[in-house]
């Protein structure tokens, strides 16, 4: 293209146009520069991923150049069915504490609090528990400590020796005190022998005596009556062996009256006679009200007086620190169930409270050093002291500007003020740290400090005109018009020019113009550096699992871990039939469902609680209700058990029975479950039978086993299964002393 301009006069005006830009006067010291924009015609796509979605904007141009962002994409129903844990704030991915406490739950033996993530040990408060937390936190159960004291009672004499020790363990042994000499002042009858205390008949019968009427044999043992010799006695030993008289005698007839007491009713019936004996019956008398104003204790029955101690046990109750129990008479200390309570029983038996221990360390951190001094105690307290810490050697290779005094810690101006320097142009006294414009001391210099202290310059300079004039080089034509003045100003224009045609730079009316071939195919553009370039093709993006270019010498193929032997060397069944792998046809992402999953589940069930202690015939097969209460194992297996959400599922059941029975004689009976599924009774499942009686009363134990199973359940279903222990008893009578249930549960989902 020929030259803007022609001729000096000419003015030239170099104007951006499409895909170009234009900086610079044209003068020899601020030249046209004109800068083409990237004009290819580069395609660039984007494509998500599982777990990362793209998003593309822009065209391309430095005005407006593409651009990618990425969001990671979090699974709002995770597989397990749970929350997602992942977080997304303003400052990227996070999981808290807060989010992963929720994960966890304690059971038997432990403490969980989810709002603090802290963990501890579970106590147990049942009566007779020796472990604690120790004082260092941790699980403390004292050493097993057994007393063993001898303690005599008037009647015997208890020795205790050994250390209680495995290797000399304690013995006791007791012997019986007989008294030397009785209250009475006679000699004690019970003797001591090799086999035992002993009283025998030899050493009873010299306590006896006879008296008047009556004759006794102290070699024997024989008491007998003695009549009289006196003359005219009548009476002697009839035919029987008995006292006679044939009658007559003199006197009057014996008379016998009754004496009551304040505890005897005494009544004499009957004449005195042989046919007509006198009788003398006694009652006890029994206060009904006695002076304190309860109930009389003392009872009388068909045997005798008695006073049980179920009578003595209602006298008694329990005040404060005791528990009594006057079903059983035992009483016991009560152990206060308080927050904070140290108070045990002891392994003794004997109430125990540990002496207290606090346990106080020191925790550092980075910029508090802790010190704890002292043993605790009253003499010797506790001392915590803490310092601050300040980094000798600040991570930026300078000193620190802290500094540390009697009176704290301190950062004064003119630790600060050596931080800053003054650079060209400005001026800086570090002694006061104060901030000035520096002003050159060179000659000429028209700038000042103003009466207001700013910075101020007069211009001007002197009053002869600048000399201007043009100078062409090979790409600009310059022209000066004007004579410099202000009324007149100089004007200082310029042509570019343009070499003759093609060389890919045209001038047009808005200015210079490179124009990038529009044919197919042209990848020129703006590199870096601000030159023309073509960028290399790029090399397609491989997705995961993908390997290849796409090209016919590297197509885009799968990229196997195992290599690439057929799948028929290691699976002979049919990909379309049988492969888990998919393809979305919504969102064209392969993949493939999870593993199987399975559960097993046990049950240990006693059912005979209270026992049944007697059946007689039923009538056919019925469930077992010890105390009116209906006994059963059962498993409820819900909709969404273990990914049966999604596949089809089965379950295999397993009840094992061990079965104590009393039949009498003439008992026939099964014994077995009655299985009910989802609420409706399928029937009986016997495991044992007597179909002919014993012919005699017995007792035995039975064991066997039923199953239930089911398979290819809908996807999503819920399964009720329930065993019921069960008879029947045709014949007889049956007792039920035990019945134990091992029950065991297999569930696995399916294809």
């Amino acid at each position: 293209m020929a030259k803007c301009c022609t001729s000096p006069g000419c003015k030239c005006t170099v104007t951006a146009g499409p895909g170009v830009t234009v900086d610079g006067n044209g003068s020899p010291s601020l030249p046209y520069i004109v800068s083409a924009e990237g004009g290819g015609t580069n395609a660039l796509a984007v494509t998500d991923s599982e777990t990362i979605n793209f998003d593309l904007t822009g065209t391309g141009t430095p005005g407006d150049p593409y651009e990618i962002t990425g969001s990671v994409i979090l699974d709002p129903a995770p597989p397990g069915g749970g929350s997602n844990l992942l977080n997304e704030g303003p400052d990227g991915l996070f999981v808290e504490c807060a989010d992963v406490r929720t994960c966890f739950s304690a059971t038997d033996g432990a403490t969980y609090d989810p709002a603090t993530g802290k963990i501890g040990a579970k106590v147990s408060t049942d009566a007779g528990n020796q472990t604690t937390i120790g004082g260092d936190g941790g699980i403390y159960t004292p050493a097993a400590s057994t007393a063993v004291e001898a303690k005599d009672s008037p009647t015997v004499d208890v020795t205790v020796s050994g250390t209680g020790a495995a290797g000399d363990p304690y013995e006791v042994s007791a012997a019986v005190i007989l008294d030397s000499a009785p209250p009475g002042g006679g000699t004690n009858l019970i003797g001591e022998g090799p086999d035992g205390l002993y009283v025998e008949c030899a050493d009873v019968r010299q306590c006896f005596s006879a008296g008047d009427g009556a004759a006794y044999d102290p070699a024997t043992g024989e008491i007998a009556a003695r009549p009289s010799t006196d003359a005219g006695n009548t009476i002697a030993f009839g035919a029987d062996g008995g006292l006679y008289s044939a009658g007559g005698g003199g006197g009057a007839p014996s008379v016998v009256t009754a004496g009551d007491t304040n505890t005897a009713d005494n009544t004499v019936t009957g004449t005195g006679s042989a046919a007509d004996p006198y009788v003398v019956t006694t009652d006890v008398i029994l206060d009904p009200a006695p002076p304190g104003g309860g109930d009389n204790l003392a009872k009388a029955g068909s045997d005798g007086l008695y006073v049980e101690c179920a009578d003595v046990r209602q006298c008694f109750s329990a005040g404060d620190g005791a528990a009594y129990d006057p079903a059983t008479g035992e009483i016991r200390a009560r152990i206060s169930g308080d927050a904070g309570n140290t108070t045990t029983i002891g392994g003794d038996g004997g109430i125990y409270t540990p002496a207290a221990a606090t346990a106080l360390e020191a925790a550092d951190t980075n910029t508090v050093d802790v010190t704890v001094t002292g043993t605790g105690t009253a003499g010797d307290p506790y001392q915590v002291a803490a310092a601050v810490i300040l980094d000798p050697t600040p991570p930026g290779g300078g000193t620190n500007l802290i500094g540390e005094g009697p009176d704290g810690l301190y950062v004064e101006c003119a630790d600060v003020r050596q931080c800053f320097s003054a650079g060209d142009g400005g001026a800086y006294d570090p002694a006061t740290g104060e901030f000035s414009a520096r002003l050159s001391a060179d000659a000429g210099n028209a700038m000042a400090f103003g009466s207001d202290g700013g910075l101020y310059a007069t211009g001007g300079g002197a009053s002869t005109p600048m000399a201007l004039q043009s100078r062409d080089t090979s790409t600009v034509d310059t022209t000066v018009t004007g004579t410099g003045t202000a009324g007149d100003p100089y004007v200082v224009e310029a042509d570019v020019i343009v070499a003759p045609e093609p060389n890919g730079l045209e001038a047009t009316a808005q200015g210079l113009l490179v124009a990038p071939s529009s044919d197919a195919g042209n990848r020129l553009a703006m590199g870096g550096d601000g030159c023309l370039f073509v960028p290399p093709v790029p090399p397609p993006e491989v997705g995961c699992g993908l390997k290849g270019d796409g090209t016919a010498a590297s197509p885009l193929a799968a990229n196997p871990a195992a290599g690439m032997d057929p799948w028929a060397s290691h699976w002979t069944c049919d990909a379309t039939q049988y492969s888990t792998l998919r393809c979305d046809p919504n969102t064209g992402y392969l993949w493939t469902p999870p593993e199987h999953y399975t559960a097993d589940d046990y049950l240990y069930q006693e059912h005979m609680n209270p026992s049944i202690a007697s059946m007689g015939p039923t009538g056919g097969w019925v469930a077992l209700q010890p105390g009116g209460v209906v006994a059963y194992v059962q498993w409820a297996i819900p909709a969404n058990f273990l990914g049966n959400q999604c596949r089809d599922w089965g379950y295999q059941g397993h009840v094992h029975a061990s079965i104590d029975i009393t039949a009498n004689a003439t008992a026939t009976f099964e014994l077995g479950y009655i299985l009910q599924v989802d609420g409706t009774t399928v029937g009986a499942r016997p495991i044992e039978a007597v179909y002919t009686a014993y012919g005699a009363s017995r007792r035995e134990r039975y064991a066997g086993s039923v199953s239930h199973a089911a398979y290819r359940l809908g996807r999503n279903m819920a399964r009720t299964v329930v065993f019921f222990p069960a008879v029947n008893l045709t014949a007889g009578n049956i007792a039920i002393n035990s019945w134990i249930s091992d029950a065991a549960l297999h569930t696995a989902t399916r294809d």
